[in-house]
């Protein structure tokens, strides 16, 4: 079996985030792994797209915020010289965190392993995670055939008109990261900025 060598990703979110959404970038970063979270602070674009690079990053994902919460995921792709927006983003109904559901999770290191599950259906918001986390993902009717193979299991399922992510303990399926209430994807104009 080939060993999969994944790269380092990028959390940010938009200038100045408030408390809550830092708070989500701390649960996301525990909970999925190869990610660091950035501060953006006053960063400019070009400024976080070169902090990625000297981490040794080439992938970002921002998430935008509306009233202080997460409203949308966007995949930004940086390297040497451009900066390349996705023609795709996930817009987020809303998040429920760790802090909110009241679960005390004892994290002492960062995931080392995490897989994406569809139940169900094709839910096109799981490919997208997959490919852009650099996950493995399978689609099943139930989730505990894969019980204690990876530390994080990232579960969407379709409930009415929207998807539900929730982010589950690999071994003992609780909470172990922000769960969502997500509308779907987005499909936008592809856009890269030149620098230098």
């Amino acid at each position: 079996m080939n060993k999969i060598i994944m790269g380092i990703i990028v959390l940010t979110s938009s200038r100045d985030s408030g408390i809550r959404m830092r708070q989500f970038l701390n649960e996301l970063e525990m909970a999925i792994p190869n990610t660091v979270k950035v501060n953006r602070g006053k960063m400019s674009l070009i400024d976080l797209a070169g902090k990625a690079l000297g981490l040794g990053a080439t992938k970002i994902v921002y998430f935008g915020a509306r009233g202080g919460n997460p409203s949308v995921m966007r995949f930004i792709r940086v390297r040497p010289g451009s900066i390349e927006f996705l023609p795709y983003a996930i817009k987020i109904l809303g998040v429920k965190l760790l802090l909110d559901m009241q679960v005390r999770v004892r994290q002492v290191s960062q995931a080392r392993s995490a897989i994406v599950i569809s139940l169900g259906e094709y839910i096109d918001v799981a490919d997208i995670l997959s490919g852009e986390l650099e996950l493995p993902s399978l689609r099943v009717k139930d989730f505990e055939s894969v019980r204690g193979m990876y530390d994080t299991l990232l579960v969407i399922r379709r409930v009415e008109d929207y998807y539900e992510l929730q982010i589950l303990n690999g071994r003992d399926m609780g909470p172990y990261g922000p769960f969502m209430r997500i509308g779907g994807v987005v499909y936008t104009k592809p856009r890269v900025i030149k620098v230098g």
